[in-house]
């Protein structure tokens, strides 16, 4: 019988009422400065560093529904700490990256389809026991509107967009707020 000693936890949830509310988003994004990045082998369009993100607020807005499904449902309380945008045009693509050490990090399809577009890749956290290899999955069953939450640690890459189709994600960091015996600035 299987007794697991440890589960990677993922959440998955659709954006009620998407079809309206990407309109609104993407009015908003789509007034951001991008800059374009061709790096350490990659290549994308980010918001990510400029100032004046002019759809913070409104980003927050659209997902509260469903960041208070996953704290109930991940039995946390989180504070969104960043919010960016990247924009895939034709052979854009991420190398493999994570977000951080700790806490949970978000992807939103805003601009996706399935017939065209690669979803996300992840990287497991460990080697398959019985074969030593790594085992890698792509994201199953995203569509636009599809919010993806994950820890923060996983590796994740994006392949190659093979379409003249734009591919759009808003990602999102979230940090766990800490028990208060383990706040390391509170004077005793």
């Amino acid at each position: 019988m299987k007794a697991p000693l440890f589960e990677f936890p993922s959440y998955q949830y659709e954006i009620k009422d998407w079809e309206f509310k990407k309109k609104g988003l993407l009015n908003r994004i789509n007034k951001q400065n991008f800059i374009r990045c061709e790096m350490h082998n990659q290549n994308y369009e980010v918001d990510r560093g400029t100032s004046g993100k002019n759809y913070l607020h409104y980003f927050r807005e659209l997902v509260y529904n469903e960041l208070n499904e996953f704290c109930e449902e991940a039995k946390v309380t989180c504070k969104m700490t960043d919010c960016w945008t990247v924009r895939y045009q034709k052979g854009d693509y991420q190398h493999v990256h994570n977000h951080r050490g700790w806490g949970f990090s978000g992807l939103l399809f805003v601009e996706f389809d399935p017939e065209v577009h690669s979803p996300p890749c992840f990287v497991a956290p460990w080697q398959e026991p019985r074969t030593d290899t790594t085992s890698i999955s792509p994201l199953s069953g995203v569509n636009e509107g599809s919010l993806f939450i994950f820890p923060s640690f996983c590796l994740h890459y994006v392949n190659p967009n093979q379409s003249r189709k734009r591919r759009v994600v808003t990602s999102f960091d979230l940090l766990p707020e800490t028990p208060e015996h383990q706040t390391i600035n509170k004077i005793v």
